[in-house]
Formats: C-alpha cells, structure tokens, sequence
C-alpha cells in the first residue's frame, strides 16, 4: 500500500469534482488545505487513480455513483469548509 506522502496526493479546488472522489471508494479522503485566498483544496490519495477518475469525469466516463452518495458528498464537504 502506498503511504500519503505528499508526492502521492492529488489536490483539489473543484468542489463538484472533490465530492464525486469523496464519494469513491477509490480514493482516500487525506484532508484540506486552506490558501491565504481563503479557498480550500481537498487532498485525496492515491495520486495515480485519483488523476484517472477525474480524467474519466471530464471525459464523461466516470463510473456511475448513487445520487444519495455524491449529494451526501457535497454536504460533507460544505461542513469541511464551513468548519474553519
């Protein structure tokens, strides 16, 4: 198994995109980084698959997710946010 190191995490700001990998059972959810700007990125590993499913979402060949478990995605995201 591949540690997350920060050479094996993939960051991101699309929220619609970070709660279709939440979402997965692909990746792992690592944790946020907060910039100065005030927006967050979420960090997911592992690296490698995380890049091809968000390849396969723009591409529009993502396997297919249940409604409930993206929407109950976003909100958990949201909280993260909105957390501090």
């Amino acid at each position: 198994m591949e540690r997350d190191t920060p050479q094996n995490i993939v960051e991101i700001k699309d929220l619609s995109i970070a709660a279709y990998l939440y979402s997965t059972s692909q990746v792992k959810y690592v944790g946020k980084r907060r910039l100065s700007s005030g927006d967050v990125l979420f960090q997911f590993s592992t690296r490698s698959i995380a890049e091809q499913l968000i390849s396969d979402y723009w591409n529009l060949s993502a396997p297919p997710i249940q409604p409930k478990q993206l929407f109950n995605a976003m909100r958990d995201l949201k909280d993260i946010i909105f957390a501090g």
